[in-house]
Formats: structure tokens, C-alpha cells, sequence
């Protein structure tokens, strides 16, 4: 392998690779812009698509929610007598009250233990409370 002096290297550069790599700097340069605007438009749309693909899935969801409500309260109506789920229906449609008795009712109803049912007659209660409570 030979050395090579220092004076047999070229001093200058030829004008046309200076020019060319100019160019290719400036149109770098010039594309950096609008290829980071490029990208950003690109990410912005991935994540508004994600949000709709969320929002779909979400009302999908609180669809199916409210179906399932929807069967829970018509199992409720289904379950309770005619009179009273009219009597109901005409309260809630004319804008009143439903009756105290529809909250206290549970379904299905219990059925009334023995105690329960014996300390209910008339014929448990103490004789000072007969006269008050009238049939």
C-alpha cells in the first residue's frame, strides 16, 4: 500500500457535486414541512377514528342496557295482578303517584312466616288494642 503525500490531494471541489448537494439539502428542506404536516393529519385522523369506533361501541352497550332494563321492568309488570299494574299505568300516565302499595310490594312476594302471621290476627293482639282497631 502506498502513502499518499498531502499535495497529491485535490484543494478544491468540483462546482457541479457542491451544487448537487445543495439541491438535495434545500429539497429536504423544503419537504420537512410538509411532511411533518403530512403526519400530523395522519395521526389526527387514527385518533378521531378510534373515538368513533368508541362511540359505536359504547352505544351499542347502552343499548343492549336498556334492553335488558326494558325485559326486567316487563317481567316486574308481567308479575304483579292486572288491577294493579292498571292502576299503575293510569297513575304514571296522568301524571300522578304510583300507589304506596307499589313500593311496598316485593317480587315475587314472600310468603308471611308464622310469626309474622300469628302476631297479625286479631285474636294475638292484647285486648286494649281490639277496640282501637276497627275491621
Amino acid at each position: 500500500m502506498t502513502v499518499q503525500n498531502r499535495s497529491d490531494m485535490p484543494r478544491s471541489v468540483n462546482s457541479q457535486i457542491t451544487d448537487a448537494i445543495t439541491q438535495t439539502n434545500l429539497i429536504n428542506l423544503g419537504i420537512a414541512p410538509s411532511h411533518s404536516l403530512g403526519t400530523l393529519y395522519q395521526t389526527t385522523s387514527q385518533a378521531v377514528g378510534a373515538a368513533m369506533q368508541n362511540a359505536v361501541a359504547n352505544q351499542q352497550n347502552i343499548y343492549s342496557l336498556g334492553l335488558a332494563s326494558l325485559a326486567q321492568n316487563l317481567q316486574s309488570i308481567l308479575s304483579m295482578s292486572s288491577a294493579t299494574a292498571g292502576r299503575t299505568t293510569a297513575g304514571l300516565l296522568s301524571g300522578g303517584t304510583p300507589p304506596a302499595a307499589f313500593y311496598r310490594q316485593s317480587y315475587p312476594p314472600a310468603a308471611p312466616s308464622a310469626a309474622h302471621s300469628q302476631a297479625s290476627s286479631p285474636a294475638a293482639r292484647p285486648a286494649a288494642n281490639r277496640s282501637a282497631v276497627k275491621p
